[in-house]
């Protein structure tokens, strides 16, 4: 009996475990299916129906809808991206337009002032900065002494003749373009960390 009762519990085992494993069309059973099939914005293909993925559903939605539904029912032909008006530019959090002079603008660039206040706060972020981005090329006291000096020559020193006078519009516009060496960092700065790393190399020029 005690045999019979063993056999069964393992055979029993052995089905539900397989009814568990996945493999062809069947992907077996899900412990949390919204985990599998996360539903991103698709600006081009919208589905309107908003019971769409109900089955799936296991979070309370504020407005009702289902898994699926990926339309945003407030916008004109309900799309979820749309174009900016005529004639508007984009500004940041702070109301600045984007930078628009081009790399051969650097002695007009020269004349621009930093929209920051020199306060310790700032100095200190730009520092941050500074170690992030720029301390492996120019140095921990911008001497151009930093490691990847060691490979390629003229990594410019900040507090030579030729560069203590340079303005925080020139740093910045460099940092934004790229110049000789350097290459362009204004993909991965933004415009706000560019003017406090030129606060700081001001400080070191001190």
């Amino acid at each position: 009996m005690r045999f019979l009762t063993g056999s069964f519990v393992a055979i029993s085992a052995a089905v539900l475990m397989t009814s568990c494993g996945a493999g062809g069309d069947n992907q077996g059973l899900e412990y949390a299916p919204n985990m599998y099939h996360s539903v991103a914005y698709e600006p081009y293909s919208q589905i309107v129906d908003e019971d769409a993925g109900r089955w799936l559903t296991s979070i309370d939605y504020p407005d009702g809808y289902a898994e699926f539904f990926n339309s945003n029912k407030y916008n004109p032909f309900r799309m979820n991206m749309r174009e900016t008006p005529a004639n508007t530019v984009s500004r940041n959090k702070h109301g600045w337009l984007p930078y628009r002079l081009g790399k051969d603008s650097l002695a007009f660039a020269s004349t621009l002032k930093s929209p920051l206040d020199s306060t310790a706060a700032v100095v200190a972020e730009g520092k941050i900065l500074y170690e992030m981005y720029c301390d492996h090329c120019h140095g921990p006291k911008g001497a151009g002494d930093g490691k990847v000096s060691e490979k390629y020559n003229g990594v410019p020193n900040y507090k030579s003749d030729a560069l203590k006078n340079i303005t925080e519009g020139h740093i910045f516009h460099v940092i934004t373009h790229g110049k000789n060496l350097m290459w362009a960092h204004g993909s991965q700065i933004s415009p706000e960390d560019r003017w406090k790393i030129a606060k700081y190399v001001k400080t070191l020029q001190k």
